[in-house]
């Protein structure tokens, strides 16, 4: 079974325990306390001492108490403790496992930089429309403002997101003990390179704005033998407004009177999606048994809900229901397997591994799983396998 050590798990973490059991001063239910808000169905879990509800707490607390200490010594009694819980308490004890915030932290590093790219996009198609503007609308400057704004407003976004990058990424770096690491900031300064100006130009950029003026993008369009566009900032107005740019953001706005807000911000962008590899590369050496026991702790959850989705068909709620193996592979592998050119001995033989990937599933679900295979396989397309040729030339297989 697993360990409670309940008051000193309360104790570590800073919860009360009037926060937590009934009292005769409080008499209260679950739907009064804090941690209720972590679980389902309030208006129907009313807790008092020695019922259900109080039980699926302590499940839950006995749940968070053993991962918050990265454990996996006692799998057979945490299987059956994460079988037990609803998906919120669930959620509630994965979030005290340590390696947890790293990996929503990775995740949001991925987010913002999916966001970075789309605001390089929105730059992009903003001028395009301010070329199209300048080009085609003559004196009446109505249009080429409208998408001059829309300009205005990636770069802010931009901005926003890089220091929203920086600082998960200090994150990341103090999640990995190495704060105030040397190492750390020499491996950043390498990644970064002859970049590291127009790094330091975007994340003052974001200060810039914030504590003085937005920053609006103009375009310029030269008709030499070959018409070129681009989206630039005026260097020397940053230069000489007052800000205390930091030296080597000050070093990059002297190289340039115009600068080059597409060719700056997708050197960024490839830079911040070596970082993010970078980051994710350190991470997972260096908490590497928190790693382990964090993916075992996903692994036995998604275990159970193989086990629960082979059993419970939710599609008959509404008089639809499905089969097994629908409900257990992907609805995109199912037909991959069947239009290969495997026989139909193999194509069978890899949806029953796939099926049971968890080694989970009780002998009679196994004969159903493989009924319903050997009905669809009756009715699978028959394609031709002839050779394999690259390039007119035969291949052998």
């Amino acid at each position: 079974m697993l360990r409670k050590n309940f008051a000193l798990f309360l104790l570590r973490h800073r919860f009360a325990l009037r926060d937590i059991f009934p009292s005769a001063s409080n008499a209260a239910t679950r739907h009064d306390y804090k941690l209720a808000r972590n679980f389902e169905s309030l208006d129907t879990m009313r807790v008092h001492l020695g019922r259900e509800g109080l039980a699926e707490l302590n499940r839950a607390f006995a749940i968070a108490e053993y991962m918050a200490q990265s454990l996996t010594s006692h799998p057979e009694g945490f299987a059956r403790y994460t079988s037990m819980l609803s998906e919120n308490a669930w959620n509630f004890g994965i979030n005290f496992a340590p390696f947890h915030k790293v990996h929503i932290a990775l995740e949001n590093l991925e987010r913002v930089h999916a966001a970075m790219l789309e605001a390089c996009l929105s730059l992009n198609s903003a001028m395009a429309g301010m070329e199209s503007a300048l080009v085609l609308r003559g004196t009446d400057k109505s249009a080429y403002h409208r998408e001059q704004s829309k300009a205005t407003s990636s770069l802010l976004t931009f901005s926003a997101l890089y220091a929203s990058y920086i600082d998960v990424c200090y994150r990341i770096r103090n999640y990995s003990k190495l704060r105030n690491k040397s190492s750390h900031s020499r491996a950043v300064q390498r990644i970064l390179g002859k970049n590291a100006g127009k790094h330091d130009f975007v994340k003052d950029l974001r200060n810039f704005i914030l504590h003085y003026h937005l920053v609006e993008p103009e375009v310029s369009v030269s008709w030499g033998e070959v018409r070129s566009v681009k989206l630039f900032l005026d260097a020397n107005s940053l230069l000489y407004s007052g800000f205390k740019w930091t030296s080597k953001a000050r070093a990059f706005l002297q190289s340039s009177e115009k600068l080059d807000v597409i060719e700056t911000l997708s050197s960024v962008v490839s830079d911040v999606q070596r970082q993010i590899r970078f980051h994710r590369k350190i991470a997972e050496h260096r908490l590497a048994n928190e790693k382990f026991a964090y993916d075992t702790y996903l692994h036995e959850r998604l275990r159970y809900k193989h086990l629960h989705n082979s059993v419970v068909d939710t599609g008959k709620i509404v008089k639809r229901p499905t089969t097994v193996l629908s409900r257990i592979l992907d609805e995109s592998l199912i037909p991959l397997t069947l239009n290969s050119t495997m026989p139909d001995a193999e194509v069978r033989s890899v949806l029953i591994s796939l099926a049971d990937r968890y080694q989970n599933l009780t002998e009679e679900t196994k004969q159903i799983v493989e009924l319903e295979i050997d009905a669809l396989i009756k009715s699978r397309p028959r394609f031709p396998n002839k050779g394999s040729f690259l390039d007119g030339v035969a291949k052998s297989s």
